[in-house]
């Protein structure tokens, strides 16, 4: 796991230029998306995307990391937050896991059954990915069932403060290469965390990324 000290203008030339350079050379990638803090550089990659790799788009897929159940459309949605914000994929398919409204238990085994052929069908899979104050990655909270469950494809679980759906870790530990974008002071406590990598998952499940070959931290305060 590698720190690095870079602004958003930055971060946003690497990943594209690794994600063009992946799609030029053939490969079938998935890239997992995240909501909140890294809506703005996300949206800002698919911009490049359309212009640098055109061509290639048709072999890019797209698919949510985690989401928060409901309608689809509403407000609180991952997907939602990162269409109006002008995420616009071209060519690339991108999958809204809740645009057949199913009820919950249908919508996961939905979720669950488009990320097995995601994963089943890409060469490479990258992930642009978030964390928050409390040290949790995607939809694995703290405590939460996500962060015990070590079997499902998608967990489905309901929380305090929505209905979450995400990947579960065995499915998130098949990333090739993993973006964490961590910015500002709310953060650093969490960096701090976990840099030291003490604690056990159950309380720092953004440590699950130790286990990921490729991995970038981008954030403010920590530089390796």
């Amino acid at each position: 796991m590698k720190f690095s000290i870079q602004r958003s203008v930055e971060v946003v030339f690497d990943i594209t230029v690794y994600i063009t350079s992946k799609l030029k050379a053939g490969q079938i990638v998935l890239w997992l998306t995240s909501g909140g803090s890294a809506t703005t550089v996300q949206v800002e990659i698919m911009k490049h995307l359309r212009e640098d790799a055109s061509d290639w788009l048709g072999n890019l897929t797209i698919l949510p990391v985690d989401e928060r159940y409901g309608e689809y459309g509403h407000e609180n949605s991952n997907s939602t937050q990162i269409r109006e914000a002008g995420f616009e994929p071209g060519d690339a398919t991108w999958y809204d896991v809740l645009k057949n409204n199913l009820p919950m238990p249908e919508t996961v085994s939905y979720y669950a059954e488009l990320a097995e052929n995601a994963f089943a069908t890409a060469t490479v899979v990258v992930a642009t990915l978030g964390m928050g104050p409390d040290a949790h990655t995607a939809g694995i909270l703290p405590g939460s069932p996500a962060v015990t469950d070590t079997t499902s494809t998608v967990v489905g679980y309901s929380w305090s403060d929505y209905e979450r759906m995400t990947l579960g870790i065995p499915t998130l530990l098949k990333i090739n290469s993993a973006f964490l974008l961590a910015y500002g002071e709310a953060k650093k406590e969490a960096l701090e965390r976990l840099r030291k990598n003490e604690e056990p998952v159950e309380e720092l499940p953004a440590k699950i990324l130790y286990d990921i070959s490729d991995v970038t931290v981008y954030n403010d305060f920590i530089q390796t």
